[in-house]
């Protein structure tokens, strides 16, 4: 079970990221940040390709890892632009939320079987994202009308549809995972380049009122997602590993970017988050001892 410990490295990187990508983010244009954090991406993993580690792929892989990039960047502009305008204690649980949607997929098009603990605890987060959902409405207006909510309900869906790809491009295509991994950010970056370059984000337009300020933190984003997505890779490579499994191991960086929020942003946490965060944690703790 060595994809458990993989996936339990990614969780502590993942939440890390969390917390630089806030700081990025925080009264910042999205989209440049969004092509940074790529771009840092790429430049940490260049030593491994010249080094020769990192294979060459067949066409049809290539345009299967730009599908892949297509999808990871809908579901970062989704995601980015609700962490740039919600508390981190609100946007990390709602993130959380992904293994219901992994599992779902993972039944449904993998042919993986949940356990009855897996079951119980995807009722218990869902307890704690409602419990999330009223105990935020002070700061996010009804919590499940809020457009920015929802464009994080959204990424993270989109999320949870690329770990599934994932395992399939792993396990049924058999890519090697540090390639995959360079391979999807170099077509993100041009993606994410493209779209800049649409919108003039280099002009003197800014982005709602926020202009780009490159911030140094923006490599240590990039940095940390390297690292988590490294574990998780090689996890989910790993002959007996379950996405479902997976994902909920690593999503239990909420956990991290909860407490990030607390000591980093001094954002407010009134008791019934801390009841949500109680419940969230045990709907993951069910499905590690599934």
């Amino acid at each position: 079970m060595f994809w458990v410990t993989l996936a339990l490295g990614s969780a502590l990187f993942l939440g890390l990221y969390d917390i630089a990508k806030k700081k990025a983010l925080t009264k910042n244009a999205v989209l440049p940040v969004l092509f940074f954090v790529s771009l840092t991406c790429i430049v940490s993993l260049l030593p491994a390709y010249f080094l020769g580690k990192i294979p060459s792929l067949s066409f049809r892989e290539y345009g299967m890892l730009f599908i892949k990039a297509a999808i990871v960047t809908t579901s970062w502009n989704f995601t980015f632009h609700a962490v740039s305008r919600l508390p981190l204690s609100v946007t990390a649980p709602v993130r959380a939320s992904a293994p219901i949607f992994t599992i779902a997929m993972a039944v449904t098009f993998m042919g993986e079987r949940p356990s009855g603990m897996e079951w119980l605890g995807i009722a218990i987060s869902v307890c704690g994202f409602l419990i999330m959902g009223f105990a935020s409405r002070k700061e996010t207006g009804h919590f499940f009308t809020n457009i920015w909510i929802l464009s994080m309900f959204f990424g993270t869906f989109l999320g949870s549809v690329s770990g599934v790809y994932d395992k399939y491009l792993l396990h049924q295509l058999d890519l090697n995972p540090l390639a995959t991994q360079f391979y999807y950010n170099i077509y993100m970056a041009l993606l994410q380049g493209a779209g800049i370059l649409l919108v003039k984000f280099f002009r003197r337009h800014s982005e709602n009122g926020k202009r780009f300020e490159f911030r140094k933190v923006i490599f240590a984003v990039g940095i940390f997602l390297v690292i988590a997505d490294r574990f998780y890779f090689l996890a989910v490579h790993e002959p007996d590993a379950l996405i479902s499994v997976v994902s909920i191991i690593r999503r239990s960086n909420v956990l991290i970017s909860f407490a990030g929020g607390l000591i980093f942003f001094h954002e407010k946490h009134p008791p019934l988050k801390f009841v949500a965060m109680a419940c969230i944690s045990a709907g993951l703790i069910c499905f590690a001892l599934k």
